[in-house]
């Protein structure tokens, strides 16, 4: 009798193993790393119609390294984020195709897969960009891509120019589309309580959607001034519970190209 309960308990023990084992392999079968090869001539990081060529060996290890070192989740469908895009393209010393790697926060794009990071891999490269020492130049080409996105948006009404998206210098993100606003994963209803075009001035009222204690109350006031190119905007947010948030936000469009800019003088007043 003891040998057979211990026959059974280790069917028992093999069969959980293999189940455990099972799990963990599905789990790590959307993870993946990203490789290139190693005669890479030079990488050009490129940040709206701004860009820096990385020609040093050692600054161009500590790129691709940063990427294949990176933990990334491959997703089945693109992910939408609200955030501008940086696209580096990496050169070979014997082909003159490039390969091409867009980055939108912690979303990659490359090769046709979308991957997520675990880290922010944006941000780290953002920072590579700013801190290497290359000349930055300008694509003309984005450039009048840019500019006429720009152009087209200052004849908007207020309350158009305000759908779409929007960020502030900590990468915190407002979407505003037909009626609905959304922060984060929350979802909100608002409602436009006046609008003065003199001043560029709208004030709105944001209510809750889901959540017994929330659905349909008002939870906050937003007082919003937006400047003449639409591409700026200077936000109040005035909680119910008395609390006063202030953000200074820049419009990205649906194509993740940032159409504002922090160092406009409208956010200086």
């Amino acid at each position: 009798m003891k040998k057979g309960w211990s026959v059974i308990k280790k069917n028992i023990y093999i069969f959980l193993m293999i189940w455990i084992s099972s799990i963990m392999l599905v789990g790590c079968d959307n993870y993946a790393k990203l490789t290139f090869k190693e005669d890479i001539d030079f990488i050009k990081i490129q940040i709206g119609e701004k860009y820096k060529k990385i020609t040093n060996p050692k600054d161009i290890d500590n790129l691709i390294s940063l990427i294949e070192e990176s933990n990334l989740r491959k997703s089945k469908e693109k992910q939408n984020v609200i955030y501008y895009k940086i696209k580096i393209f990496i050169h070979s010393n014997t082909k003159a195709e490039y390969e091409q790697i867009t980055v939108i926060k912690d979303i990659i794009f490359y090769n046709g897969n979308y991957y997520k990071s675990e880290s922010n891999l944006g941000e780290q490269i953002e920072k590579i960009y700013s801190n290497v020492n290359y000349p930055e130049l300008i694509d003309k080409d984005e450039a009048k891509k840019i500019k006429t996105k720009k152009l087209n948006r200052r004849n908007l009404s207020l309350q158009k120019a305000l759908e779409g998206y929007w960020i502030d210098l900590k990468g915190n993100g407002l979407h505003f589309k037909d009626g609905r606003l959304y922060q984060g994963g929350y979802e909100f209803r608002y409602l436009i309580n006046s609008i003065d075009r003199n001043e560029n001035y709208i004030h709105i009222s944001v209510f809750g959607v889901k959540g017994f204690f929330v659905k349909g109350k008002k939870l906050f006031d937003m007082h919003i001034i937006i400047d003449g190119t639409k591409n700026n905007l200077k936000l109040k947010k005035d909680m119910v519970g008395g609390y006063t948030y202030n953000y200074n936000m820049i419009y990205v469009d649906d194509e993740n190209y940032k159409l504002g800019t922090y160092e406009s003088d409208f956010f200086r007043d």
